[in-house]
């Protein structure tokens, strides 16, 4: 069963105390324990109480949770009107710890109306103000308690606390003034308490052109004279006035190091004791008698231990301490006592021992009471280091706290995995060594036996980490240590890498780094539907030259300035550096930032110079962790730049915005770029409207690009079904902007309230800048994309092919310098990827030659009067789909005009050059084109006759081929290609069984024999063939090859065709197997000679010795003798036999049958 009903923890202990928000609680006064520490303080306070020249300012000074806020608000109370109840609880609470200080308080404010407390608490603005606030505010509620005028001070005060900027001077008047008024009203003083004064010294150290630095030092002067009613100044901070000044100069630092001087400090560090009473008061308890007693002889033991040796702290006797441990509990009694050290060493962001006993974070105290389930359980310190070491962020105290937390972890990572005994005895001694030897309170082995399970499980344990080297033991000091491991010196090396650094170029390093994101502009974002933000740059009075004056793209120019000097600079020259399209930002942390940055470069010297951190597994942890909080001190002060943009003094075209708030600074940011995109169209679509677009964007933008050339007259959204993202695209850059009318259907100029109607204008005095000579549509990018317009690069492609389409009657389009008379769909994807390969050229038909422009009328004649790009456009289209073959050959198949008129629109410069030039050039018109008074009639008829032969060119070549086909066959050259085909087929039927694929007869012999298809398919695929590729794109060369193939194909059918036809006659007469073989002799000046011959079996025996004969007479000679004697008796015996055949008619019957197959 869990102890957490039986254990309580009173919430004004574990929550921080706000000077404002605590003021007037009684329970803050009620629960307040006044330590050694503010009792020292109060004792001061009252000695100030005469009239006469004492120390009234203090610093109070301490980390976080030591009690500073606590004491002044009690302090408060102690010097507020006597009637008060919280005054009298006050004065009732300090009684009970120190009657004679109590006795002073209550004497001073007796029959008055006690102190004027003006509470402030610290903020990142100028104190000046605040001070002058809180004084106005305090004083005009402490006259309303009193009748009749407020006095004259009381509006001084309003006055000037509506002022932006407050001197020294007018303060400290109104504050005597305020004094002597007081006085008059019985006010013993003037109570003013600075929490967190540290918010204001760092706000002072980025804008060090304020000077309320000196106001404090005026106040603490003015503190120390005695009045009648005395001014008691209080300031509470963390660390001295010197830490906050880092990253000002020398001189600064020393500056303010004399301010603080004016004040007495009073260190708020508590000793243990102190802070255990505290702690013991927070607690309370709901426990059994048996479970008091149990726990109580439980701590006795604990402490006796401890007592023994001399671990206890302070002079407490050992029965109250006991009283006060168990009071502490559920802490362990070592967790207990170390607890105030660790946090004072290790206490950041408020993780103080206060927190801690609140907190429900993991291994936090509440969060261990919900675990515990007797009075047996206890918070041990592995278990504070376990809450430390999951919550505590990386930057730990000072370099020697940091240095021995790394060691700790470092040893820890080192054991890995071992028993839970040793682990937890690790974490116990690391704690111990990092707050250091108190007397006898440090890890000896009597000390750590009763952090541990058993005295045998910590002796094993110790025994297990010496032998591993986690531990040693320290004989002369009798402790054990974390084995240190290290002897790298960061501080001596990052020291070293600083100097090393000397005058380096803040403003080129945050450049380099890219310091910082890009800034958008969220209203204008939103508005405009194109994502539009500012590109921060650095600058300081050296670099600043440098920078370009004008970019293409909105800049944030941040200065850095880091004197007097610099802000003389920035107000008479860099402000008037920049264009409109930049923001210019004066920034007063230059310092800061420059030594931030410093530290940062300098630890990355040491990582890239100092080898031994790779080795050294300590010395790279504490590394780690310093350049880690390094970063983040530089990115925390880099984002301040964003984040409070009010620190800035900020500037547009030379002239000062006030920036309060950041939706002042956004609302700045949305309005220059409105300023300066005056023009630019509002386009609600995140797919296209970006420079940039995604895959799936260009994709989309290219369907609706073929779909907007395609645009069907009938079809809605031009034709795209469903939603696909062009659809989307479409509507919102084409249908709502009205560049489409989607009731005409047809693409058009928007109208005036268009988004688009500016940007157009200017694309359309584009188009008329192109009449003397082609441009690409690209050189507007630049235009177009720059101020005032700001279109997004992903829109332009859609832009441009709307107004081709919208002017396609009177612009020429070109693509690589030559004349394009439509825009094809690969065309289409050509343009949006290389756009400069494409131009444009507007004509327009003012002051043409109406003699040449008749004459073309009437070959095309649509009944009104047309464009230079609509007269050619049809000529063009007609040359264009003339098949390749005709485009290129240069046969005699077309005249020398015929060729002419179509290498002019091959080679055409422009529509324009191409009718009134060209073309009647090459038709023979040159000389007339000379005259005045040209003489045209008859160009009309010309230009036709040339291109009905360029229309028959091609399909004449296929009717050579035809007749080619018959010739080569030995078919009658009268014959169609039905019959052609039908015949060939006939004859080739089964050839391609009696050869071999050689030369690709065989698969000719396919290709001619092919039943399916028409004939005009069958004919292109034999010429294909023949060709290697289709007719259509033959040139004169592949013409020449296919009538030498198809000769030689031919030839070999033909021998084909005598093998099979003496293959069946012999079928008959032969017996068995048998081979056919052709004898062919082909003589110059002759005419082939052949015969088949048919051998089986029976012949094949007869010949073998007329055969061995042969061959024993030809193997005497040369192969090229054989070769001679072989062709002189072939020849030779086939012309006898011809001749001897020719008076037999019966051995005719063999020519007379191959005839007949021949003519099918």
């Amino acid at each position: 069963m869990s102890i957490k009903h039986k254990v309580h923890i009173n919430t004004h202990y574990t929550r921080s105390i706000n000077l404002e928000r605590d003021a007037d609680s009684l329970d803050v006064v009620k629960a307040y324990i006044p330590t050694s520490r503010a009792l020292k303080l109060f004792s001061r306070v009252a000695e100030g109480f005469s009239s006469d020249l004492a120390p009234r300012a203090w610093s109070l000074i301490g980390p976080y949770g030591s009690g500073k806020s606590s004491a002044s608000v009690f302090l408060s109370h102690l010097l507020s009107s006597p009637d008060a109840a919280t005054t009298q609880a006050a004065l009732k609470n300090l009684k009970e710890s120190a009657p004679e200080i109590t006795g002073a308080f209550r004497k001073e404010i007796s029959k008055s109306s006690g102190f004027l407390k003006v509470l402030i608490t610290g903020s990142p603005e100028p104190m000046g103000k605040k001070i002058v606030q809180g004084l106005a505010k305090a004083s005009a509620q402490y006259f309303s308690n009193f009748s009749g005028r407020k006095p004259n001070v009381v509006t001084d005060l309003e006055a000037l606390s509506q002022v932006e900027t407050v001197t020294v001077s007018d303060v400290i008047a109104l504050i005597k003034e305020l004094q002597s008024a007081l006085a008059n009203k019985g006010c013993k003083g003037v109570y003013i308490v600075i929490d967190e004064l540290g918010k204001f010294l760092e706000f002072e150290a980025r804008h060090y052109g304020a000077n309320d630095i000196y106001m404090l030092q005026a106040l603490a002067e003015h503190a120390c004279k005695g009045y009648e009613c005395n001014l008691f100044l209080f300031v509470l901070l963390h660390q001295s006035f010197e830490q906050y000044a880092k990253g000002l100069g020398e001189s600064l630092k020393n500056e303010w190091a004399k301010v603080q001087g004016r004040f007495e400090d009073v260190p708020f560090l508590e000793s243990a004791e102190q802070v255990l009473r505290v702690v013991s008061a927070a607690f309370s308890y709901n426990f059994a008698p048996k479970e008091k007693k149990q726990l109580n002889a439980t701590i006795k033991g604990f402490v006796d231990i401890l007592q023994k040796n001399e671990a206890l702290p302070g002079v407490v006797d050992k029965k109250a301490m006991t009283d006060m441990m168990a009071h502490c509990y559920p802490l362990h009694p070592v967790s207990a006592i170390l607890l105030p050290a660790l946090c004072q060493k290790v206490a950041q962001n408020e993780r103080t021992l206060f927190s801690y006993l609140g907190s429900h974070e993991e291994f936090g105290l509440q969060d261990m009471i919900d675990r515990f389930e007797s009075t047996e359980d206890f918070i041990y310190p592995h278990h504070v280091y376990d809450y430390f070491i999951t919550n505590q962020p990386a930057a730990l105290g000072d370099y020697r706290t940091h240095r021995r937390w790394a060691e700790v972890v470092t040893a820890i990572e080192r054991l890995g995995d071992a028993p839970e005994d040793q682990l937890n005895l690790l974490k116990t001694i690391g704690l111990l060594n990092i707050i250091g030897i108190k007397g006898g309170f440090k890890p000896s082995k009597a000390l750590l036996e009763i952090c541990g399970r058993t005295k045998t499980a910590v002796g094993n344990s110790l025994k297990a980490l010496s032998e591993k080297s986690i531990i040693t033991f320290r004989r002369f000091s009798g402790e054990y240590r974390v084995w240190q491991g290290s002897d790298f010196d960061l501080e001596e090396a990052l020291e070293e890498e600083i100097n090393n650094l000397g005058e380096f170029s803040l403003a080129n390093e945050l450049n380099k780094a890219n310091a910082l994101m890009p800034i958008v502009a969220r209203r204008y974002t939103i508005n405009s539907g194109a994502l539009r933000y500012f590109t921060p740059e650095f600058v300081d009075a050296q670099t600043y030259k440098l920078s370009e004056q004008k970019s293409s793209e909105p800049r944030i120019v941040f200065f850095l300035a880091s004197a007097k000097d610099d802000e003389v600079l920035f107000s008479e020259a860099v402000i008037r550096h920049y264009s409109d399209l930049d923001l210019v930002a004066l920034c007063l942390n230059g310092s800061q930032l420059r030594e931030a940055t410093a530290e940062v470069l300098a630890l990355r010297q040491v990582q890239n110079k100092r080898q031994e951190l790779n080795s050294d597994p300590v010395a790279k942890r504490e590394f780690e962790d310093r350049l880690t909080a390094a970063e983040l001190a530089e990115r925390n002060l880099l984002q301040r730049l964003q984040e409070q943009p009010q620190e800035c003094a900020w500037y547009y075209q030379a002239d000062e915005y006030e920036i309060d708030t950041k939706r002042d600074f956004q609302e700045l940011l949305s309005w220059v770029l409105e300023t300066v995109y005056s023009k630019s169209p509002k386009l609600h679509n995140e797919l296209i409207n970006r420079d940039r677009p995604s895959a799936q964007a260009n994709a989309a933008r290219n369907k609706l690009l073929e779909a907007m050339m395609v645009n069907p007259s009938d079809a809605v959204d031009l034709g795209i079904d469903k939603y696909p993202p062009e659809k989307a695209i479409y509507r919102s850059v084409l249908a709502a902007t009205g560049l489409h009318n989607k009731e005409t259907k047809e693409f058009q100029e928007p109208h005036k309230r268009s988004p688009f109607y500016h940007v157009w204008k200017e694309i359309n005095q584009f188009l008329d800048s192109t009449e003397k000579s082609p441009r690409s549509l690209a050189e507007l990018n630049n235009i177009l994309m720059a101020p005032p317009y700001g279109v997004k690069a992903g829109v332009l492609p859609i832009l441009y092919i709307a107004a081709y389409i919208v002017y396609q009657h009177e612009l020429a389009l070109y693509e690589n310098r030559q004349y394009k008379p439509v825009m094809t769909q690969e065309m289409l994807e050509r343009f949006v990827k290389r756009p400069f390969e494409f131009t444009f050229q507007r004509f327009r038909i003012t002051g043409l030659r109406s003699s040449i422009y008749k004459e073309y009328c009437k070959i095309i004649n649509t009944g009104s009067k047309q464009t230079v790009v609509q007269l050619v456009k049809p000529l063009a289209q007609f040359i264009g789909g003339l098949p390749d073959y005709t485009q290129k050959t240069r046969a005699s198949d077309l005249s020398n005009k015929t060729k002419k008129v179509r290498d002019a629109f091959k080679f055409a410069k422009s529509p324009e050059t191409l009718i009134f030039e060209d073309i009647p050039k090459a038709l023979g018109y040159e000389k007339e084109l000379a005259k005045d008074n040209p003489n045209l009639e008859g160009l009309s008829q010309s230009l036709q006759g040339c291109l009905k032969e360029l229309k028959d060119c091609y399909p004449n070549m296929l009717k050579q081929q035809i007749k080619m086909l018959l010739e080569a066959f030995h078919l009658d050259s009268d014959n169609e290609l039905e019959e052609l085909r039908r015949k060939v087929t006939g004859r080739c039927e089964g050839l391609d069984q009696h050869t071999v694929d050689v030369d690709g007869l065989k698969a000719f012999i396919k290709r001619l024999t092919k039943r399916q298809g028409d004939d005009d398919s069958w004919l292109e695929n034999v010429l294909m063939f023949l060709g290697q590729k289709p007719t259509k794109k033959w040139t004169d060369t592949d013409r020449s090859e296919v009538d030498v193939k198809l000769s030689d194909y031919a030839k070999r059918i033909l021998d084909l065709e005598a093998l099979r036809v003496h293959y069946d006659r012999s079928r008959k007469s032969m017996d068995g197997e048998f081979d056919v073989i052709l004898l062919k002799s082909l003589k110059k000046g002759g005419e082939p000679i052949d015969e088949v011959v048919a051998i089986d079996r029976k012949r094949k025996d007869a010949i073998q010795d007329c055969k061995a004969l042969l061959r024993e007479a030809l193997e005497k000679h040369s192969d090229e003798l054989q070769l001679a004697a072989l062709a002189e008796v072939v020849d030779e015996f086939l012309t006898e036999r011809r001749n001897s055949s020719s008076k037999k008619p019966q051995s005719s019957n063999v020519r007379n049958k191959l005839k007949e197959v021949k003519n099918g």
